[in-house]
């Protein structure tokens, strides 16, 4: 850790009490010369921790990981996001399913069965729900973070407003980094009453998604 000061980029090894953040990265603060630890602001969690430079490795800043700034539109305060990340590459195909029930058993599947991050659900080219399974709720249920695009024209806007063909790109978007589950629909009927369903179960969190610009609700899917 010799040269190393303020704003250095550095990765986490060798913690005993701390270690879920080996491997990870963060920014250093300032050096306390009574206890001999520089406080790190970590990538993951942008929580202040003091580390002792034994357990510090240097780099480069082109090793930073991508981090997104966004202002709450709430508080006004600046805030950070740091899309996650997974070695298991993004390639399920969409499967078509056009009924509710069906659609539902699918999205609850995708996160107990099949295990992945995320799930986008289609109806054409203009409507789509994409939620990111952040665990388990209830009695098989899930929680996790959703956006939508609904019937509403000016909601369907926002898909030519970013330039995607189809509501799906958005969906990707938000679920960048995940493994996701795609499923898509021709019947309005089954996919509204299923978005109709979730929204029941939602409450917003005052932020915008930066990747999608919709607004990002929690949403608890009982099963």
């Amino acid at each position: 850790m010799e040269n190393a000061s303020k704003g250095d980029l550095v990765k986490f090894h060798s913690l005993n009490g701390a270690a879920h953040l080996n491997g990870t990265t963060g920014n250093l603060g300032n050096f306390n010369e009574i206890n001999q630890r520089w406080a790190v602001r970590c990538d993951d969690t942008f929580d202040i921790v003091q580390a002792k430079p034994t357990n510090l490795l240097l780099l480069k800043r082109s090793d930073a990981p991508t981090v997104y700034a966004m202002t709450n539109p709430i508080t006004g305060k600046v805030e950070y996001m740091k899309p996650r990340t997974t070695s298991v590459p993004v390639t399920d195909p969409s499967s078509l399913i056009n009924s509710y029930n069906n659609l539902h058993e699918a999205v609850v599947g995708a996160f107990h069965s099949r295990r992945k991050g995320g799930v986008v659900v289609s109806c054409g080219e203009k409507y789509m729900m994409s939620i990111e399974f952040d665990g388990p709720y209830g009695n098989g249920g899930i929680y996790g973070e959703m956006v939508y695009v609904e019937k509403n024209p000016s909601a369907r806007a926002v898909v030519q407003q970013r330039g995607c063909a189809r509501a799906t790109e958005l969906g990707r978007n938000f679920l960048s980094g995940e493994t996701i589950e795609y499923i898509d629909t021709n019947e309005e009927h089954a996919f509204f009453k299923l978005l109709s369903q979730y929204k029941r179960r939602c409450s917003t969190k005052g932020h915008t998604d930066t990747k999608s610009c919709l607004r990002l609700y929690n949403v608890e899917i009982a099963k």
